[in-house]
């Protein structure tokens, strides 16, 4: 007889990506652990998680990335942020 698999069950097996996306995140391997996330998205687009992790790390690195001459106020005076 098959054991019928609950929905906790299926749910645990959905995230058990995110060990490996802790890993490379504290590793700081944004990029790999955007790829694997990408590539659990196109398996399953309707995972939350995984959408939800994308998007953080996609402001991560945005936030990482900002070009420090971006601003006009090249003085750096606070007054005129």
């Amino acid at each position: 007889m098959k054991h019928k698999k609950s929905s906790n069950e299926q749910n645990d097996e959905k995230d058990d990506f995110f060990p490996v996306i802790n890993k490379l995140i504290s590793e700081q391997k944004f990029g790999e652990a955007i790829n694997y996330l990408q590539k659990i998205i196109e398996a399953d687009n309707k995972n939350e998680k995984a959408l939800a992790y994308l998007e953080q790390l996609k402001k991560i690195l945005e936030y990482q990335n900002r070009d420090i001459f971006g601003s006009t106020n090249l003085n750096m005076d606070p007054w005129l942020e």
